[in-house]
């Protein structure tokens, strides 16, 4: 049998009869299981509580099944997700309440996992929306950024900056749980500045490396941060941080962080680098409205004594101005492999689309990503998968080059290649060279069951564009070729039509 079973006692709650599968999950023998409850297994945090279970209990006990997700702490710590149905039963002449349950952890771990892909596009739609209207008010940014982070990424954001004087000034402070404001100082800006060095924002901003902790005790985390912030820490249960240097010009201006709490999942490599990328946007237009507001007071000042002074302000407003395109590059741009980004790559192929619709022509779509591209950084580290991405996307920038066609990074190690006017040969043609040239780069690869270096699989669709080849359908059946390819062996290419 597949589900967990409890007999429970319908007036206190307490577990009189378990079966193994049930003890197996949450890692309890029967007898430990028999001083336990609903409620002491879940993860104490409403609305995975004591009080919870209790109101569970009773309306089953009032004749009226109940069916609810339960969020346990296995024995060893982890998080298990279960799908209880629970009803009242007579058994051997007594009342007693039936729980089933099953597991769901996993498709859970597939749903948190989508969520926060959307959140943090979200996140970043909004940040950027946030720095593309700054102007000289950058602090007004400053608190859209740390509201939308907390909000859309979670779960508590602290922005702090470096002043003149070369210490780490606390920026801005947000947090997306009810009542966690009072947990936080209410003037996060007075507190004290830190040496750089010090606790975790000061390493990083020391260093100018991010920093990702996850799997720490909680007096082990609480060691990173400002005692300040520990009854948050506490009262949350945050489990992991995630701190990031804002970089701009070889220099690090400030840091964000990130605290993330009760049943969330930890942060991401896609988090972090999704993080680190906004961290870097954010300092370039800080230091841009800082040079902006400084060129307003100088043009008021100084305007009329001489002509000199002027030609000054010229020359700021045109480093405005280039720093504004720069700004623009990067709203197109992967900032690790420095090839077109996912918004960038959905607005080029629906333009492909539609021309092509036009004209009657062709239209051809690669898609592919890294073999075991998890193990090589589980063993490697995530410094050599980086670089690892990035040599990719030389590789790619270098390969296609021809008019409108257009490398891009999907996400994560998956790529996708738009090629305009390419049938299907020409498409294949393409593809296995591009698997070639990876595969010469001889990126060593100890983990992989295809081969010593680093290869790809390819999945390749082509097609005349009519009004039913939508930008989803060309994804769609290159992801297709894609899973074939990996289905097939890995390091191949595949023509899905």
């Amino acid at each position: 049998m597949n589900d967990g079973i409890l007999i429970q006692d319908p007036e206190t709650g307490a577990i009189l009869a378990t079966n193994r599968r049930i003890c197996e999950w949450l890692g309890y023998s029967s007898e430990e299981m028999l001083k336990l409850d609903l409620g002491r297994v879940g993860i104490g945090l409403w609305p995975y509580n004591q009080e919870t279970a209790q109101e569970w209990t009773r309306k089953a006990s009032e004749g009226a099944p109940q069916s609810f997700e339960w969020l346990c702490t296995t024995q060893c710590g982890n998080l298990l997700w279960l799908d209880v149905n629970m009803r009242a039963a007579a058994i051997g002449g007594l009342d007693r309440l039936v729980v089933t349950a099953g597991n769901i952890t996993q498709r859970k771990r597939i749903e948190m996992e989508t969520t926060a892909r959307l959140k943090r596009a979200e996140a970043q739609n909004a940040v950027s929306l946030a720095l593309a209207g700054v102007g000289p008010d950058y602090e007004a940014a400053l608190q859209l950024i740390a509201r939308h982070l907390a909000v859309q990424v979670g779960d508590l954001c602290t922005l702090n900056l470096v002043g003149e004087d070369g210490m780490l000034h606390p920026a801005e402070l947000a947090q997306s749980y009810v009542g966690g404001d009072a947990l936080l100082p209410a003037d996060y800006r007075g507190l004290a500045p830190l040496a750089l060095g010090q606790l975790g924002v000061g390493e990083v901003a020391r260093s100018g490396q991010a920093m990702r902790l996850q799997g720490q005790t909680p007096e082990q985390l609480l060691a990173w941060v400002r005692p300040e912030l520990g009854a948050y820490f506490e009262r949350f249960e945050v489990h992991s941080l995630l701190i990031v240097p804002m970089r701009t010009e070889g220099r690090t201006i400030g840091t964000i962080s990130l605290a993330m709490g009760g049943a969330s999942r930890p942060y991401s490599v896609e988090d972090q680098a999704v993080i680190q990328h906004l961290a870097d946007r954010a300092a370039l237009t800080i230091t841009n409205a800082q040079l902006y507001a400084q060129n307003l007071a100088q043009a008021k000042e100084l305007k009329k004594s001489n002509q000199e002074l002027e030609q000054r302000v010229e020359e700021r407003t045109a480093e405005l101005a280039l720093a504004i395109d720069r700004l623009q590059v990067m709203a197109m741009e992967d900032g690790l492999t420095h090839l077109a980004n996912r918004r960038h790559f959905d607005t080029v192929l629906e333009n492909e689309i539609r021309r092509a619709l036009r004209s009657g022509g062709h239209v051809a779509l690669i898609m592919g990503d890294v073999d075991f591209f998890k193990r090589f950084n589980d063993h490697n580290g995530h410094v050599a998968g980086d670089a690892c991405l990035q040599t990719i996307g030389e590789v790619m920038k270098g390969f296609f080059r021809r008019a409108g066609e257009l490398p891009a990074r999907y996400g994560g190690e998956e790529f996708a290649v738009i090629l305009p006017g390419a049938d299907a040969d020409q498409a294949r043609i393409a593809a296995e060279n591009l698997l070639k040239a990876v595969e010469a780069r001889q990126i060593p690869h100890g983990n992989s069951e295809v081969g010593p270096f680093v290869t790809l699989s390819l999945g390749v669709v082509s097609a005349q564009v009519t009004a039913g080849t939508t930008p989803n359908w060309f994804i769609a059946w290159a992801d297709e070729g894609l899973y074939r390819s990996k289905a097939g062996g890995r390091n191949r290419v595949t023509c899905a039509n």
